[in-house]
């Protein structure tokens, strides 16, 4: 996974440092992430045949930012501090992920539209998977902004990013904005402004953004 990458060698100082995704520090969000992924085990263990109620679009209009905000922080934080050092987090999410997605990969195989339930919603397991690829897709490019390296976005996940924001929108972004997949992933959830120019171009879609918090 390309997060280990990230964080697999970075010093305690580095896991001190501030992102853009306040109250979090580097250590609390690779918390964060160590529950996005954690949760396919929770996903999984639900029945497979619950009625579906949303998918991987409608599943991010059923977030309330103000309401669910700070519980999802406290979650995230209290993960991170069950860890001495962000080293040893960085240590237990290695650990973690490789049997949560080979899970969820031979689960997928089996039966994608089998029902999977975490806090709340029903999903089918192919569009809950969507949530996680953009989950750790957007905190991934959170973490390299956080430790000042370029951001980038890998094709498969961006694809799949993009195809979400998309769905948020109503259509697909307008070709004349001219936005890179990162540039287009940062202002749909509210982590670059719009500009004046770019809003014009939008038109009546500009009032749409952020596609989600």
């Amino acid at each position: 996974m390309r997060v280990s990458a990230i964080v697999d060698d970075l010093s305690e100082e580095d896991f001190a440092r501030p992102t853009r995704c306040p109250p979090w520090r580097v250590k609390e969000l690779l918390g964060h992430m160590y529950r996005d992924v954690d949760r396919l085990g929770t996903a999984l263990a639900a029945p497979g045949d619950l009625q579906v109620e949303l998918d991987g679009v409608s599943y991010w209009q059923s977030y309330d930012p103000v309401a669910d905000g700070p519980d999802i922080a406290d979650r995230a934080k209290e993960i991170a501090d069950g860890y001495a050092t962000g080293s040893e987090l960085a240590r237990a999410f290695d650990e973690m992920w490789p049997e949560r997605v080979a899970a969820a990969s031979e689960a997928l195989e089996e039966s994608p539209s089998r029902s999977v339930q975490t806090f709340g919603p029903v999903l089918q397991l192919d569009e809950f998977l969507k949530t996680r690829v953009l989950e750790l897709a957007v905190h991934r490019l959170d973490l390299l902004e956080a430790l000042g390296r370029d951001r980038d976005a890998e094709p498969p996940s961006a694809e799949v990013v993009v195809t979400v924001l998309d769905g948020l929108l109503g259509e697909p972004r307008p070709a004349a904005l001219g936005w890179t997949e990162v540039e287009y992933i940062e202002a749909g959830t509210g982590r670059r402004p719009i500009s004046a120019e770019e809003r014009a171009t939008l038109g009546g879609l500009a009032e749409r953004f952020p596609l989600l918090g």
